[in-house]
């Protein structure tokens, strides 16, 4: 199996071939580890490298005027990071890693190249571009619409989908090591009412908790609460190879 992460990742989504394995190698610079709690840059600093997660968990974030916080992502294993920042000079949020981690730079400048020489790769930053609007769509619609209940069950329910996809890379694809503060923060929740709201969770079963995180025992009854639909985060990979019109197999 191969170290790099960057081609780790893309193999997720597709077989390739051994061009664009050179050409992602060519970027990609030697994985960097990180302790739990490590800021990886600030927002406003100059943006120079996209990151690929090897290990670990990572998280995006803005600091308000008030001294609160607001979590706009999180990564697990596979995630690319920085991708929404194609388009600024500067970073446009935080980085933290919330556990140890290990992450790969590589050049944001050199992208050009990788869209110059692949169209399989091209098409496959676009798509995970794409997956990563629909997430913060979804977002949005949880944090406007839905009750603290439900917020609570979907997002679970979506890292862990997130975390399928990744599983070859992370001990157990239905545990997440995030602490109370840092799920509050995702959701727009104060601690005591994220806390009340994983107790329910907890008392029926469903999930179980834990001083290193929140560990799901009962995906289908979350599903039930939230009314969880997977699609946006199911990318039509099939359809993207097919429009390219190469010999190129999704992976499963």
């Amino acid at each position: 199996m191969t170290t790099s992460c960057i081609i780790r990742h893309f193999e997720h989504y597709a077989e390739l071939a051994g061009d664009d394995h050179d050409l992602l190698t060519s970027l990609e610079k030697s994985p960097q580890d990180y302790p739990r709690n490590t800021v990886i840059w600030n927002q406003g600093q100059q943006s120079e490298h996209f990151f690929t997660v090897q290990s670990g968990w990572a998280c995006s974030y803005r600091n308000m005027e008030d001294g609160s916080r607001q979590v706009l992502d999180l990564y697990v294993p596979g995630d690319i990071i920085g991708l929404r920042e194609f388009a600024f000079r500067r970073r446009v949020s935080n980085l933290m890693v919330v556990t140890d981690a290990r992450l790969c730079p590589f050049p944001k400048y050199h992208l050009s190249e990788v869209f110059q020489s692949s169209r399989l790769l091209c098409n496959l930053f676009f798509l995970i571009a794409a997956r990563d609007q629909a997430v913060l769509v979804e977002r949005l619609i949880n944090l406007g619409r839905r009750t603290a209940r439900e917020k609570v069950a979907h997002f679970l329910l979506e890292m862990g989908h997130r975390l399928d996809k990744a599983c070859m890379d992370v001990y157990d694809c239905n545990h997440l090591p995030l602490t109370q503060v840092l799920l509050a923060d995702a959701l727009g929740l104060s601690t005591v009412h994220l806390n009340r709201t994983l107790q329910e969770l907890k008392q029926e079963r469903l999930v179980s908790l834990g001083p290193d995180g929140t560990t799901l025992l009962d995906r289908d009854g979350l599903v039930e609460v939230a009314g969880f639909d997977p699609e946006y985060l199911q990318e039509d990979v099939d359809g993207m190879l097919k429009s390219l019109g190469k010999n190129v197999s999704p992976m499963v």
